[in-house]
């Protein structure tokens, strides 16, 4: 039985056509494992009234904006943005944004930082886990990661495929494996930099039960003391992987929902549902898996179903 029939998603993505023409002029013809998932708003919202969810926070996902043309990036992250806060503008009760920032260029990123919460007030920022290269937590991104800080943001992390050379003969559809993976690795990667240390209002949202991590947080505390970077993280790995927020998304089953709740704070989970690049049916399941899952109390189920998504959005409080 669900616990709520008013539910936040924080997990939930937009593909409007002009995205698929920015994508389709890079050669990119489909998603990880099939061809472009068909959406709109209509159709989210069908979702959201089947599952009892009364607000999502929208926002565009893989492969970006970064197709190696700079100026088209600030121009797409300015559509993208633009996009989000017409649809939260519309309907402030059902949508809210994730705003994309156009990286690589830090200078203009932080122009759109300001843009994004003065003028378009949207929700927070999304940042997939690498571009150009580089993995959110190069020094590189310095700047931006300081002004998110000054901004106490919420800042979503999504996977995207995993920079360098394709193997030869691998082609395992990158959601299935290396999403996960990548998002291990950024988390990992923003402690051992040290941004989680020196950045702790950034409140961090790690998609898809954080990837891989509840599975190996174990193995790097083992590890943590004996790597050149200890000093970035004087608290251990352990302290600042708790800091990171959680969503559901494709985790609604007993194996993955285990390991999440065996380190993670039930105050610091969230629900998702990564429609529509899961299928409506997927979606379905997934959140009746959760539904299922007797390891959270009645008071951390409407915890994770709304209450926690209230704390990192204060605007949400008492509209639910």
């Amino acid at each position: 039985m669900s616990a709520s029939q008013n539910r936040v998603d924080v997990h939930h993505h937009v593909l409007p056509e002009f995205y698929k023409e920015a994508q389709r002029g890079a050669g990119i013809t489909g998603s990880a494992y099939r061809g472009f998932p068909e959406w709109t708003e209509d159709k989210s919202l069908a979702l959201m009234d089947r599952e009892g969810i009364a607000t999502t926070i929208l926002s565009f996902t893989s492969p970006g904006v970064w197709f190696g043309d700079i100026a088209q990036t600030r121009a797409l992250a300015r559509q993208f943005n633009d996009f989000l806060a017409g649809l939260a503008a519309r309907r402030p009760d059902r949508f809210g944004g994730f705003a994309f920032l156009p990286l690589p260029d830090v200078d203009a990123s932080l122009k759109e930082i300001a843009r994004v919460f003065d003028e378009l007030k949207l929700d927070g920022i999304c940042l997939l886990t690498s571009v150009d290269e580089r993995y959110i937590g190069h020094e590189d991104f310095e700047p931006v990661y300081a002004e998110l800080n000054r901004r106490k943001a919420v800042v979503f992390i999504h996977p995207c495929y995993p920079p360098g050379t394709e193997a030869r003969g691998y082609d395992i559809p990158r959601m299935m494996i290396d999403y996960p993976f990548e998002t291990t690795k950024v988390a990992t990667n923003l402690i051992m930099r040290g941004v989680m240390e020196r950045m702790p209002d950034i409140r961090f949202i790690l998609s898809h039960a954080g990837g891989t991590l509840p599975m190996l947080a174990h193995r790097i505390s083992i590890f943590d003391k004996m790597t050149p970077q200890k000093a970035n993280y004087p608290l251990g790995a352990l302290a600042y992987i708790r800091r990171f927020w959680f969503d559901t998304a494709l985790s609604g089953h007993k194996a993955p929902l285990d390991a999440l709740r065996a380190f993670a704070d039930p105050a610091r989970i969230l629900f998702g549902t990564d429609y529509p690049y899961v299928s409506e049916d997927v979606a379905i399941a997934e959140t009746a898996g959760l539904d299922a899952y007797a390891g959270f109390s009645e008071a951390e189920r409407k915890m994770v179903a709304r209450g926690n998504a209230e704390a990192l959005f204060p605007r949400l409080m008492g509209k639910g």
